[in-house]
């Protein structure tokens, strides 16, 4: 496996799980008259030794993907770093991880108990940052316990090791001119706004504008004697346009498309 064909199987994982996503391109391409760029993916983890962005980044590193910058989120509990490919068709790489010593004893109990199911040979794998959930199923009252404490870290439990979300870079497009419009369609087409810290973050001072859909609730099959499968937000699709030849990521902006995912 070669990275481009880790990309296309990112997406395919990431449409499989939320087909939401997969009807927003296809309206924005259809809008367009052609396809669309992605300006960036991004990839949840903690920051467990075995499963740190350092683990999950070593394939983008292996093939060619160097470190750029690393961002602090302080109220999120998150450290991040984004990568960068000299090849301007593979898009960036942004992956974050969760600071499990900032959390009570038992959160930090109940994600080493998963992290120790992982077999070495799965991390070792090329494809691990797209491998799901390399542990068993957690229950219903695990998810709710750890979404007591960080949403983002009941999302991982979940769902594990896939791209968080996707991003359409506006920046590449004809027909849109600004987020606005971009936000308007969306609007139209029945999607819902992540409007936290508005619906557009940044400015064009800063260098980038975002905003993002808020993720569809999707059933999933927590392990339980009874089977009751339940609505869980998935992944979400960003939109990116970008300003004066600016690569970067704002964490204050990060910060407020990190809460795509969590329940409205």
């Amino acid at each position: 496996m070669n990275i481009r064909e880790l990309f296309d199987d990112m997406w395919a994982l990431y449409v499989r799980i939320n087909p939401s996503v997969n009807k927003v391109r296809k309206l924005i391409e259809q809008h367009e008259g052609g396809p669309v760029k992605n300006d960036h993916i991004a990839i949840r983890t903690f920051n467990h030794p075995r499963v740190n962005r350092e683990v999950l980044a070593k394939s983008f590193l292996d093939s060619g993907y160097k470190p750029v910058e690393d961002l602090k989120f302080e109220k999120k509990k998150l450290d991040a770093t984004y990568y960068l490919h000299d090849d301007d068709d593979l898009t960036r790489v942004f992956i974050s991880e969760l600071k499990l010593e900032e959390f009570s004893p038992e959160l930090q109990e109940t994600i080493n108990q998963l992290i120790n199911q992982i077999p070495n040979k799965a991390i070792e794998q090329f494809d691990f940052c797209n491998s799901g959930t390399p542990w068993n199923p957690i229950t219903k009252e695990t998810y709710d316990f750890l979404k007591e404490e960080s949403e983002y870290a009941a999302w991982v439990a979940t769902f594990g090791f896939i791209v968080n979300h996707f991003t359409i870079s506006v920046t590449d497009c004809n027909s849109f001119k600004n987020l606005e419009q971009v936000n308007a369609f969306l609007k139209e087409n029945g999607y819902r706004i992540n409007d936290s810290g508005g619906e557009i973050k940044g400015s064009v001072e800063q260098g980038l504008e975002q905003s993002s859909i808020l993720a569809e609730d999707i059933i999933v099959e927590f392990d339980s004697l009874e089977y009751e499968p339940h609505d869980i937000p998935g992944c979400y699709y960003e939109f990116a346009l970008r300003h004066n030849g600016f690569d970067g990521f704002i964490a204050g902006s990060a910060d407020k498309i990190f809460e795509s995912t969590d329940n409205k």
